[in-house]
């Protein structure tokens, strides 16, 4: 078991987890609400064990019970009213066009929407903030993005863009290249937004002129400069490994659906919804995938994220219970 897990291992403990509480709150939490946030933990640490060693055909299913459970738990060290009878037991998001995507067998074009439910609950918790490594190994930056109260739908494509570090097993399923750059600056200036991004090329997926408006685009020695009028930053996922393999970098991709911000945290609990769900309800579908037989080309992605969300999303649940940070004060 890695340094992860040892670390959230401490939220196994009732008298740990009240000390915590009280540390960082300030305010004694009640032995009934520490024995369900322990309970959260322990589940999800059991379920993310049982991924380790469980066959493909069932992977998907136990690693998003695991995000499910570790995720209640967050939510309900972060939200003082929550509890397990007031945490609705719905997933918060559901697949709408399976017919369509079976028919066509283009996974990419699975839209979830959500509802009420621990997605939207988690996105509320969090602020629908993200925490990034910015040049860096350890956290040194922070995105938040507005919270929408009404539902709204994204793709599996959508979602596929989040994960700098899987972009070749992506842009290998999809065939194309993925509208992703590396952000080098942001600054705010003169109530506008000037980013410098790594690279040459076409930006205008990245960035929609109905949200990033008044825009001005130059490039010059690799490096595009975007100047826009939009009170949000861009949308943002964290690359975790970069040449010098612990050094993180954030990236910009375009809005789902050309106006939806979601932290990082949300884009995996989505992602790892979809084929769980696929794998529970559609056994045959992903079946299909992990022998060879039928639409396999999405199967590297497939593997790779989940060997990636299940190493990373127990530390993205770190980042939460360490924050703030000093640049946040």
């Amino acid at each position: 078991m890695n340094e992860t897990w040892h670390f959230l291992r401490e939220f196994e403990s009732k008298d740990l987890v009240k000390r915590y509480i009280k540390k960082k709150y300030d305010f004694g939490l009640n032995s009934a609400k520490a024995y369900e946030i322990t309970s959260a933990f322990k589940q999800g640490r059991s379920y993310f064990e049982s991924v380790k060693v469980a066959d493909i055909s069932v992977k998907p299913l136990l690693l998003y019970y695991g995000i499910v459970s570790l995720s209640r738990g967050l939510i309900l060290i972060l939200n003082k009213e929550a509890r397990e009878n007031n945490i609705k037991p719905s997933h918060g998001l559901k697949i709408t066009n399976w017919t369509d995507v079976e028919k066509s067998g283009k996974l990419e074009d699975i839209i979830i929407k959500t509802t009420n439910g621990t997605f939207r609950e988690l996105i509320s918790a969090t602020n629908n903030k993200s925490y990034f490594r910015a040049g860096s190994s350890g956290i040194n930056w922070h995105a938040e993005y507005v919270i929408l109260n009404d539902q709204f739908e994204f793709s599996l494509k959508d979602l596929s863009y989040s994960f700098p570090d899987l972009t070749k097993s992506v842009e290998s399923w999809l065939g194309t290249k993925i509208p992703s750059r590396q952000l080098k600056t942001l600054k705010h200036k003169d109530n506008k937004t000037v980013i410098e991004l790594h690279g040459k090329g076409e930006v205008a997926e990245i960035f929609p002129e109905m949200l990033f408006k008044n825009q001005t685009i130059s490039e010059s020695n690799n490096i595009t400069n975007v100047t826009f009028e939009c009170p949000a930053p861009p949308h943002l996922c964290q690359k975790w490994k970069s040449a010098f393999e612990v050094i993180g970098d954030p990236y910009v991709i375009p809005p789902f659906g050309s106006l939806i911000f979601l932290n990082d945290i949300s884009k995996m609990f989505a992602v790892s919804f979809i084929f769980g769900t696929i794998s529970r309800y559609y056994p045959t579908t992903w079946n299909n995938i992990n022998s060879g037989i039928k639409n396999d080309s999405i199967l590297p992605f497939a593997v790779n994220l989940i060997d990636f969300i299940q190493a990373k999303y127990p530390q993205v649940i770190i980042d939460f219970l360490e924050s703030p940070y000093e640049f946040e004060k």
